[in-house]
């Protein structure tokens, strides 16, 4: 049954492992959405375009899916149509960290990428495809913060 509605299937243990492996994996991707946006700006900042150092970064150790895939499909084209909401990104990054919580497990970066994904921090609605989180064109992140002193 399961080999006709999925395209891989990976045994990974007793009942519950699988959610734990698909939190564990969105987390990441979370957290490589907000990483890739900041290589693509610092790259343009310095002169190369996001896409010719998306390419050496995916021959590179530095890639994943969120650079060898999302980004060029729908990041870069601007099409951000990828068919998963930022709602449902937000949902699995909560779940992980509720999961580390009740674990006793402290996850300092998975903490910080839940607050800039947050709907006021990243300006994005539940409703709007997660790619946008990706735009370099956004203005997110990029206020200075200044102090007195």
């Amino acid at each position: 049954m399961l080999e006709a509605i999925a395209a891989k299937i990976i045994f990974v243990g007793p009942s519950g492992a699988g959610n734990v492996a698909k939190l564990v994996n969105n987390m990441l991707v979370a957290s490589h959405m907000i990483t890739t946006l900041e290589a693509v700006r610092l790259a343009e900042a310095a002169g190369v375009s996001a896409a010719d150092a998306l390419r050496v970064v995916n021959s590179a150790t530095g890639r994943s899916a969120i650079s060898e895939i999302h980004f060029p499909n729908w990041v870069l084209p601007r099409s951000f149509d990828s068919g998963f909401s930022a709602g449902l990104m937000r949902k699995d990054v909560r779940l992980a960290r509720e999961l580390a919580a009740q674990l006793g497990c402290e996850m300092p970066v998975a903490d910080l990428v839940a607050e800039m994904w947050s709907e006021p921090r990243s300006e994005l609605t539940d409703s709007d495809d997660f790619m946008l989180m990706g735009d370099p064109q956004a203005a997110r992140f990029t206020t200075k913060e200044t102090t007195n002193g």
